[in-house]
């Protein structure tokens, strides 16, 4: 066996021997997810129609800021920072960790998820959704939040690995509801408190990323369960 041969082999035994049994959504989590990707969809959907070519906030989205101006004078000097984080090269060390530390912990398929899932949100804001809509705040497109959806997917992730640690499936929602919720909302603050979005544009960052997000994670979780499925079957040897 030559050495290239030897490594791959290598390779595929180690992938092997993680728990791929372990679920990213067990039930009733992965009925649950169904029903948010759904709503989410469509919130996102009327939001694009509603703004597309848009270059001004709606009347919503100028009670918001207007609502917001308090926070503005309180805490102005921490956005930046928050913002920052939500950024490509700082998501994409805070992915490699969460990834790491899922497979440190026997979770390789939230692993999966970890880099898979805030990546394709990536790509529906910034690549696919953005220039598609043509939503426009100082001449940036703006529907929907990058930011808020690297946020949003990465938070959603992090959840969903504290919760695996959990059985009461109660437990389990709250704790996905609660950390993705408090992060989504930071980041949305912080984008519109400096001008760099409209509150719009954080919410359909947001439901790009729980379409996104809990989509891939079904994805894993039939795809895993097949293949082993179809190796139980085959048996040893």
């Amino acid at each position: 066996m030559t050495g290239a041969a030897r490594l791959r082999s290598e390779a595929r035994e180690a992938v092997e021997t993680l728990r791929w049994d372990r679920s990213v959504l067990p039930r009733p989590m992965d009925v649950i997810a169904m029903a948010v990707i759904v709503p989410a969809l469509v919130v996102l959907v009327v939001g694009a129609v509603l703004v597309a070519g848009h270059d001004y906030g709606s009347a919503l989205d100028q009670r918001i800021e207007l609502a917001l101006e308090m926070v503005r004078a309180g805490r102005a000097g921490s956005f930046p920072v928050v913002i920052a984080l939500g950024d490509v090269t700082s998501m994409a060390v805070l992915v490699v960790v969460l990834a790491t530390v899922c497979l440190a912990v026997g979770r390789p398929r939230i692993a999966l998820l970890a880099l898979l899932g805030p990546a394709l949100t990536g790509v529906l804001t910034s690549v696919v959704l953005k220039p598609l809509i043509g939503r426009t705040i100082d001449g940036a497109d703006a529907y929907p939040s990058g930011h808020t959806g690297a946020a949003t997917a990465f938070a959603l992730v992090v959840a969903l690995l504290l919760a695996s640690a959990v059985r009461a499936t109660a437990a389990r929602t709250l704790i996905v509801v609660v950390l993705t919720l408090v992060v989504a909302t930071t980041m949305a603050t912080a984008l519109v408190v400096q001008h760099v979005h409209y509150p719009t544009d954080t919410v359909g960052g947001a439901c790009t990323a729980l379409v996104a997000v809990l989509g891939v994670g079904l994805l894993i979780d039939r795809v895993a369960d097949r293949l082993l499925a179809r190796r139980a079957g085959e048996g040893p040897g």
